[in-house]
This record gives structure tokens, sequence and C-alpha cells, in this order.
């Protein structure tokens, strides 16, 4: 039996293709009021009349942010705070991943930046939002390859030689140990936090890996959601 969501606010990060895209529709079908983040206007805008359309809901909204900056991060969570008095679900799935190392403008390696810390600091932000409105639960999309991730303190953002796998590895292995993490600390609260590794990541990164397999310098290319 399907779920109903009639009521509930649903905030999918990386809503404007792949699993954040199908996400959205599922949910907005299932009577949710749906807020769409994405990073680019008129992809956001595409996607949101994507789901409108395939739905047939008219509770679908959409935010934009740029998961690199974490100014901008502050802005979104300020925005769902602003616009919306609970929020029922979070979907952390917006990431990406680079052929180069580059850092953000916050001085941090992009892919750990986006994939992983852009999680926390918006859960974070909205913890409290979250709880207020519980039931609620946190998804973070995750990847398989974390099975492959390490987490070197003493050269997490890979100065001393980026692999683009290694790299979103990493990003993902951190994925699930902050959701695992969060679990215990909102035991009790009536919030849920869950990591979901998922397949069909690996498989949008293999083929830029495989290019890619090989020690690489600075430079700012990303293939992201």
């Amino acid at each position: 039996m399907a779920w109903d969501l009639g009521g509930k606010t649903v905030l999918v990060t990386g809503a404007t293709s792949g699993i954040g895209l199908e996400a959205s529709v599922e949910l907005a079908r299932r009577g949710a009021r749906v807020v769409m983040v994405g990073r680019n206007p008129e992809r956001t805008e595409a996607a949101v009349d994507d789901v409108v359309t395939r739905s047939t809901s008219r509770e679908v909204l959409h935010l934009l942010c740029d998961f690199s900056s974490q100014t901008a991060i502050r802005a979104l969570a300020a925005a769902v705070r602003k616009g919306h008095e609970r929020l029922h679900v979070l979907v952390n799935n917006a990431g990406g991943v680079n052929r180069r190392r580059w850092l953000t403008e916050d001085g941090i390696e992009a892919t750990f930046a986006v994939n992983h810390l852009g999680y926390f600091l918006l859960t974070n932000l909205l913890l409290d939002l979250l709880v207020r409105s519980a039931p609620a639960r946190v998804v973070t999309v995750a990847s398989i390859s974390h099975r492959r991730g390490t987490l070197d303190f003493d050269d997490l953002g890979f100065e001393h030689g980026y692999f683009l796998m290694r790299a979103y590895s990493r990003s993902k292995l951190a994925n699930v140990l902050f959701a695992a993490e969060l679990a215990r600390r909102l035991a009790g609260t009536g919030v849920t936090s869950n990591s979901r590794p998922i397949a069909p990541s690996v498989m949008s990164v293999l083929p830029l890996a495989r290019r890619c397999w090989v020690p690489c310098v600075p430079e700012k290319k990303s293939l992201s959601r």
C-alpha cells in the first residue's frame, strides 16, 4: 500500500536529475509538498515543470543552492525556515565528482565539501525544525562505493595525490558514518536517520573514473547533480 504523504513537507536536494528528480516525482504523487533544490535556475525550473506534469501535483516548489558554498547552504536553510513551519523529510542527495582536485571558496576539497559537508551543515541547520515536525526523517543518499572509502585525517583533502574515485568513495563513507551517528543522537526524538547506499550513483561516475584514474593537479571541472 502506498504511503499517504498528504500535508507533509519534503526537501530534496540534487533534485534536477537522476535519483533526486525521480524521488521528487514519487513524493509529489503521494501527496507531499515537495521543495526541490537545484543549482542551475533553468534546469531547476525545468525539473519542477517535469515533476508537476508527471505527478499532477501543484504542491511543488523550488529553491536554489550551490553546495560548494557554505554561505549558500546557510542561505538555503534560512529560506526553508522562512517559507515552512514544518519539515517532515530531508533527502540529502546533492553531490558530484570532480576530474581534478580543486578547493571551494571555503578552502575545502570540493568532492568532500559538496558530497558530505554540505549534507552535514544543512542537516544541522534544519535539525530543530525536523524535531519540531516529528515524526520526521533524514535520508542520506550514499553509494556502495563507500565500502572502498578511507578516512585519512592527515590528508583528508588529498593534497598529496588526488584520485577521483578515492575522493568520491571517501565522501560516501562519510555519508554513511554521519547518518549512523545522527541516528544515535536523535534516538527518542521522533526523527529517524537512514543512509541509502544506492548503486546507480556509482554507474554514473565509472565512465569518468576510467578516464581519470591517475593523480590529478588542481583544475575546476565537475560532474554534479
